[in-house]
């Protein structure tokens, strides 16, 4: 065999080898990439999953039904409760100073179910700085209780009942505030700067019969001509002379 045979022979094979090469580097680059997707596609599905059980598996849950009593105190004294309204989330007033926290959706519900929530259906803005309620505004820094600066602070209380707990005093992030268990209280205040004794909602001491009015668990009984209506922890007896009659849920 010439010379020039086998140098052919040689550049043939080295061909074959580079496509050889070549074609295995893809084969393998293939189910690489597959593989990314899947894992990619994994993460979003368990992502989402999480994201939807943050919305409806912490309370409040769809079906629950909470209160919270509200007020607004301005210097040195309350102002009128907030009218009636409704919400598409189920976060909402009867005009009683109270809030009734029922979610109907997720976007009530959970980590949804917050301060701004309540006060968006309300049409009231709370930002860290400056509290407007239909055409009046007290802003930081504009705004005086008297000849002191006035500030905002939201007061807390976990069971506003209690007549021995002290509030949790906030002073931002106001719309972000959750709801987090039955019978809280909040008196959203522009007072004095450095103010600490913030009185609890008017509406603290009757939050469980006032709530009464509208929670499906509450249970009505006739004895003796009158009819007892029943929350958890409070009873109320009203005189009547028609039967007994289910309080409508609200």
């Amino acid at each position: 065999m010439g010379k020039a045979s086998s140098s052919k022979k040689v550049a043939r094979a080295a061909r074959a080898g580079g496509r050889t090469a070549g074609n295995k580097q893809r084969n393998l680059l293939f189910p690489g990439v597959i593989g990314v997707i899947m894992v990619l596609g994994v993460a979003l599905v368990a992502f989402a999953a999480n994201d939807r059980k943050s919305e409806t598996d912490v309370a409040p849950v769809l079906g629950d039904h909470w209160h919270a009593a509200v007020g607004f105190y301005i210097c040195d004294q309350f102002e009128p409760d907030i009218a009636e309204f409704e919400s598409r989330v189920g976060i909402h007033t009867h005009g009683d100073g109270v809030i009734h926290i029922h979610p109907s959706s997720a976007d009530g519900a959970g980590e949804n179910a917050t301060l701004g929530a309540f006060l968006e259906g309300a049409g009231v803005t709370l930002t860290d700085t400056e509290l407007t309620m239909g055409d009046q505004t007290w802003k930081e820094g504009d705004q005086k209780c008297g000849d002191e600066d006035g500030e905002l602070v939201v007061a807390q209380w976990k069971d506003v009942e209690s007549t021995d707990t002290e509030p949790a005093l906030i002073r931002r992030d106001f719309d972000s505030i959750r709801f987090r268990e039955d019978g809280e209280g909040y008196t959203i205040a522009f007072v004095p700067e450095g103010t600490t004794d913030i009185p609890k909602p008017e509406s603290a001491a009757q939050l469980q019969t006032l709530g009464a009015a509208d929670d499906p668990t509450a249970t009505t009984s006739t004895s003796a001509g009158a009819t007892d209506t029943t929350a958890p922890g409070a009873t109320t007896t009203v005189p009547t002379t028609a039967p007994a009659t289910t309080v409508p849920a609200g």
